[in-house]
């Protein structure tokens, strides 16, 4: 780590209580899990969807944790006469959002913020591909550490001496980007979308789009963010960005352009040659090199850093060659945007291929949930999907519907409940040549099916 604290100064940030600590102890690593925690980590007992670390404190402590930062009043009570070393705090969740806001301060490089419905971790992936051809200690995300506690995690990693830091944000929840975008104070950003996603909170696209303005809210005026121009609602998003001083910069990627198969798009009156074929990738791979051109990157070095981009990312339309067919794993997640866009991408990579969809649900849709799978059933026969193979609940019904409105042949489309029938079903009717797009939710967990194929 490049960023090193004293206990000391750390109670000081947090304006807290340091017990059984050396003030000029050096903090040099930092966990909020007992089983990845390496000796010497501070231990933040942060509160979880599913857990709380104040539950876990002995194991921390067993590993080798220096400190804990911790509730007073959540600490078990067989510890509580236990000398362990510990800074106390009202809320370790905020408490590292606030250590990661004044680590944030010491780096003097720039700061790439990617947030959006869909293509987020692809975007910033291909972003830190592009940054480390120009710094090799450019750095990233790990990973899909885009919330509330995986954005401070990063920016408390990355090193100071790098040019660039490339973040990815995202959010569930009105307000969190905004607050987010507060800790990294990005030196400029990407868009890559407005969608069909997390609408069980955000209510609408509307919503999406004032949320994912939150962006602005760290940025200092005249920082460069970049939009596709085809943003829904882009005239909020431009007035949001006029009101924080933000330059929006619109990209027009015609997805019909460059000729599917073809590895080379046009920018700045340039070419640039990758191995990217996937159209829609292509798109965020524009969106990345118009960022970085707009921050003084010069065309030649991206054209170089584009021809030595590899770019892999597991369950985000990952194309997998098989013994005779084409597994396309997109199992990261899945809303309605990403679906219908990821099908159009489908049918104009592979149209003389017989297509296939295996698919699970879309989740935190709130009421449009029954709506919103029947348009992808249905978008799936106007997108040239020869067969569907359903796994999961009620909300596959409802694909078959739309299947079935679609004008797609019943005997086509089928609902597993149980993955080993759908694979003993799947590995009947493939045939060769056949491309088979596997897609669904986290919560879906569509992932199994890859596994088991490869």
């Amino acid at each position: 780590m490049s960023k090193l604290y004293t206990f000391g100064k750390m109670s000081q940030i947090f304006n807290a209580k340091a017990e059984n600590i050396s003030a000029n102890s050096l903090v040099k690593g930092f966990s909020i899990d007992s089983r990845t925690l390496k000796a010497g980590d501070l231990f933040f007992c942060v509160q979880g969807e599913n857990t709380d670390g104040h539950l876990y404190i002995s194991q921390a402590l067993e590993k080798g944790a220096n400190a804990v930062v911790a509730n007073p009043e959540k600490i078990p009570k067989n510890l509580l006469q236990s000398n362990f070393p510990r800074i106390l705090v009202p809320d370790p969740n905020r408490a590292l959002r606030e250590w990661a806001a004044d680590a944030r301060k010491q780096f003097g490089g720039k700061v790439l913020a990617v947030t959006g419905s869909n293509g987020k971790t692809s975007t910033k992936e291909i972003l830190a591909g592009l940054c480390r051809y120009v710094d090799a200690n450019a750095y990233a995300t790990p990973g899909n550490f885009n919330n509330f506690i995986g954005v401070p995690l990063t920016v408390l990693e990355a090193p100071t001496e790098a040019e660039w830091w490339i973040i990815e944000i995202g959010t569930n929840h009105f307000g969190e980007v905004a607050e987010l975008s507060k800790i990294v104070r990005p030196s400029a950003g990407i868009i890559t979308n407005i969608g069909e996603s997390h609408l069980e909170f955000l209510q609408n696209t509307e919503g999406v789009a004032r949320e994912k303005s939150g962006l602005f809210a760290g940025m200092s005026p005249g920082n460069n963010v970049v939009v596709p121009d085809s943003l829904l609602h882009q005239d909020f998003v431009e007035d949001e960005a006029g009101k924080a001083g933000v330059k929006i910069t619109k990209i027009a990627f015609d997805l019909e352009q460059p000729p599917v198969g073809s590895r080379k798009i046009r920018l700045f009156d340039s070419d640039f040659e990758s191995t990217i074929e996937s159209p829609l990738l292509q798109q965020n791979l524009a969106a990345a090199l118009t960022l970085l051109h707009l921050e003084g990157v010069p065309v030649q070095q991206l054209q170089q850093a584009v021809v030595n981009l590899n770019l892999s990312v597991t369950g985000r339309f990952q194309q997998i060659e098989m013994d005779n067919w084409i597994l396309l794993d997109d199992t990261y997640n899945a809303n309605p945007s990403s679906f219908r866009g990821v099908l159009e991408n489908l049918h104009k990579m592979y149209p003389e291929r017989r297509k296939i969809v295996v698919c699970g649900a879309m989740a935190e849709l709130g009421n449009l949930s029954p709506d919103s799978h029947r348009q992808v059933g249905e978008a799936m026969v106007k997108s040239g999907v020869e067969k569907m193979f359903g796994l999961g609940g009620a909300e596959i019904e409802l694909y078959l519907e739309g299947w079935k409105n679609g004008g797609g042949k019943l005997e086509a489309a089928k609902h597993f409940s149980d993955i080993t029938e759908l694979l003993v079903t799947f590995k009947e009717e493939l045939l060769p040549a056949d491309v088979v797009l596997v897609k669904g939710s986290r919560s879906a967990h569509m992932e199994r099916f890859v596994d088991a194929m490869r």
